[in-house]
């Protein structure tokens, strides 16, 4: 299973984007960021690996100044892996 999530800073923005997400028309969930990922509030926007270009537009459009950044995660062999992208 893989996916992306956008980290924020805040945890008013990220809540706020995933408003604006949903607004949009794309599904996504709040949640934990992975610690892996070593940034944000704590939570993050999960949103699937085939909507991040659309996710990408939308986040610098929102000009959200907390934004932390994207990150692509994967299970393998029940490790968590969490690549910048």
């Amino acid at each position: 299973m893989e996916y992306v999530i956008v980290a924020f800073r805040s945890r008013s923005d990220t809540i706020d984007f995933s408003s604006i997400l949903k607004q949009n028309g794309v599904f996504c969930e709040i949640v934990n960021t992975p610690k892996e990922a070593g940034v944000g509030c704590g939570l993050s926007v999960k949103i699937s690996k085939g909507n991040f270009y659309i996710v990408k537009r939308l986040v610098f459009n929102a000009n959200k100044k907390s934004f932390a950044g994207f990150f692509a995660v994967k299970q393998i062999a029940g490790k968590k892996i969490v690549k910048s992208i």
